[in-house]
């Protein structure tokens, strides 16, 4: 059984994330999936109107959340991650709610995760963008209360139990996401930096452009470190199928990155004058999930340490 040591404090590390839906095979066809966006009476408060989408309102282990340090669990048997990546080929899509990176289905079964709280090997599929209309108001987890500029998403599919995303998200263990926090800073990240450069491509709703030679790795900062919980998709239909894990650094990016993304358009060429500033859902309660990390705040003393203890022996007067 593993053992548990209370975080109570977070050491001057700073925490960052992203978030991720899965691809546009996996939207939803009905009128709901026009329907719904991230403000007014079509915003998260509603999702949960639609009656496939009921978990968005009645679910219990739904995501974002906030992240409290001082309320985060040590927990010593999450070992490093194993990410398995290369420079990819895909297509970047304005699904109308987001700008995704939907990866070429002959590069997916060559970007493998697995190990740190994954039982099973995960194939990586999709790369989704989160901000918001502010500069510091745009990732969807945040730490302590507070937003970061944006969040980027990394989406695997156990492969191990399914054979394909479709099949996964709606199931037990199915799913896990890299989020990814960004801020602004010098120099920036490459493969954001790609990405962002062709947004004026994919302005309105519908849009698609293929991008090669996009270094997936360097998306994911360079840290072994990570909390986990157990949470939701934060999109329609929010099925309870992730493993979430929130790296504890963040990547750098440009101002003018993600201003690109706040010209993004909810409609097509009938309707470009919805303009998709922003989409973060807001949090969702904990409801008594544990959050584990890797982390180990606590500095061994003699009576708090994670040293093994030995409680019981052989009698040394007995021999065998």
């Amino acid at each position: 059984m593993p053992t548990y040591v209370k975080v109570t404090a977070m050491s001057g590390i700073t925490m960052v994330i992203v978030f991720i839906m899965p691809c546009a095979y996996l939207t939803d066809p009905s009128p709901w999936a026009d329907w719904w966006t991230y403000d007014g009476i079509s915003g998260p408060l509603y999702w949960g109107l639609n009656p496939a989408w009921i978990m968005c309102r009645d679910g219990k282990f739904q995501s974002p959340i906030d992240i409290q340090p001082r309320d985060l669990l040590y927990d010593p048997s999450l070992t490093y991650l194993n990410i398995q990546t290369k420079k990819i080929t895909g297509n970047l899509t304005n699904t109308g709610h987001d700008i995704t990176l939907h990866i070429d289905d002959a590069y997916i079964k060559l970007l493998n995760a697995s190990m740190g709280p994954l039982q099973y090997n995960y194939h990586i599929y999709q790369v989704k963008i989160h901000y918001g209309r502010e500069e510091n108001m745009g990732s969807e987890h945040t730490i302590d209360g507070q937003q970061l500029p944006a969040e980027i998403q990394v989406y695997a599919y156990n492969c191990d139990l399914y054979s394909n995303a479709s099949q996964a998200k709606a199931s037990p263990k199915g799913i896990t996401v890299f989020a990814i926090f960004a801020v602004f800073g010098s120099p920036d990240n490459e493969a954001f930096r790609l990405m962002s450069a062709r947004i004026e491509d994919v302005l309105l709703k519908g849009k698609v452009i293929p991008l090669t030679g996009i270094p997936i790795d360097i998306l994911f900062p360079d840290t072994h470190n990570y909390i986990t919980y157990e949470g939701s998709f934060t999109q329609p239909g929010c099925h309870e199928s992730v493993t979430w894990v929130v790296f504890n650094k963040p990547i750098k990016i440009q101002k003018w990155q993600l201003e690109s993304f706040r010209n993004i358009k909810q409609g097509g060429e009938d309707n470009s004058e919805l303009m998709l500033e922003k989409n973060h859902r807001p949090t969702l309660p904990l409801n008594n999930r544990v959050v584990r990390t890797n982390i180990n705040f606590n500095v061994p003393t003699d009576t708090c340490n994670m040293k093994i203890k030995r409680f019981y022996g052989v009698n040394s007067q007995f021999s065998l």
